[in-house]
């Protein structure tokens, strides 16, 4: 007779069980930018890709190195790998929240405009600074849906799994909600360093990249899946993106056209909003379980008839 299959049963988790630590984290950000940059050199180099689409080489590093990067580290992950990573759907509850989010990309702006008036650039580093956006900046409808593909597919999907699926369940789940959410968003901007180097430019990370790594991190906690962070994500991009093609039709002072900084009105009801939606996604993440447990492995039912055929 065959025995019955034991329910699986979890235990607690141990230090060693929990995949990435904050020092693992650490190395995996760096590898993972290392290996992105790494694959779009060797792109160009190799001549697969152009040395003027920058573009369509970042994506391909994003893919393959911070990708590959990804795949490798959730390998390390314990079950279940789909909560703790993330890979399920989410409640439609939160959609107004998240785009309460939206218009945080006013309020980052401005913050930039602050910094610029501290820590004025040199005219080398301005012209620097322009020559990148000219390369960066779409010219053809080809290089619009290139663009389009890398900053609004690519990047957020790429980005979404490895720091707010991968690197976000360790540091939480080893420091708890606050300071796990803060770590992430200080290693997701590391990958976003200024293309300039200009002084002023190495704080942009510090307040843009990092206000928005930590609300992307929140709506991950408020939901338990790595959609709402790659929908946040794609929706940043497409205002940036819209705004950048749209100053003529449309021009807002100190977001996308010249001005020394943002209507004040903008700012109010972009802060307002951007309250509420935070209020409302940290209560949802208060309400789920940062710590999951693992469930340990049952032993296959043994077959106590010696003479039968059938394992």
């Amino acid at each position: 007779m065959t025995e019955p299959v034991q329910p699986q049963r979890s235990r607690p988790l141990e230090p060693e069980d929990i995949f990435p630590g904050p020092f693992a984290a650490f190395m995996l950000a760096l590898a993972g930018l290392f290996a992105a940059s790494f694959v779009a050199s060797i792109a160009i180099a190799s001549g697969l890709i152009e040395r003027s689409s920058i573009t369509a080489a970042m994506g391909v590093g994003y893919a393959l190195g911070l990708g590959g990067m990804a795949t490798l580290a959730s390998q390390r992950v314990p079950q279940p790998h789909s909560l703790r990573l993330g890979l399920q759907g989410f409640s439609p509850q939160i959609l107004g929240a998240l785009l309460c989010l939206l218009p945080v990309v006013f309020l980052v702006s401005e913050l930039d405009n602050y910094w610029k008036i501290l820590m004025p650039i040199t005219p080398e580093f301005e012209e620097l600074r322009e020559e990148m956006e000219a390369l960066m900046k779409p010219d053809s409808p080809y290089a619009l849906a290139e663009t389009t593909t890398v900053a609004l597919g690519i990047v957020p999907i790429v980005e979404g799994f490895f720091f707010f699926g991968v690197i976000l369940q360790g540091l939480v789940d080893r420091l708890g909600r606050l300071r796990g959410l803060f770590l992430t968003a200080v290693l997701y901007s590391l990958v976003h360093f200024p293309a300039s180097g200009a002084p002023g430019d190495t704080l942009v990370p510090l307040t843009t990249w990092l206000t928005l790594g930590a609300l992307m991190g929140l709506a991950r906690l408020a939901s338990g899946s790595i959609l709402p962070p790659i929908l946040l994500a794609t929706a940043f991009s497409a205002i940036h993106l819209a705004a950048d093609l749209g100053r003529d039709s449309l021009p807002i002072p100190g977001f996308n056209a010249p001005g020394a900084h943002t209507s004040g009105t903008i700012l109010i009801v972009a802060l307002i909003s951007v309250t509420l939606g935070v209020r409302q996604l940290w209560a949802e993440a208060l309400e789920r379980p940062f710590r999951l447990p693992i469930p340990e492995e049952v032993p296959k039912p043994t077959n106590d008839d010696d003479h039968s055929f059938f394992p």
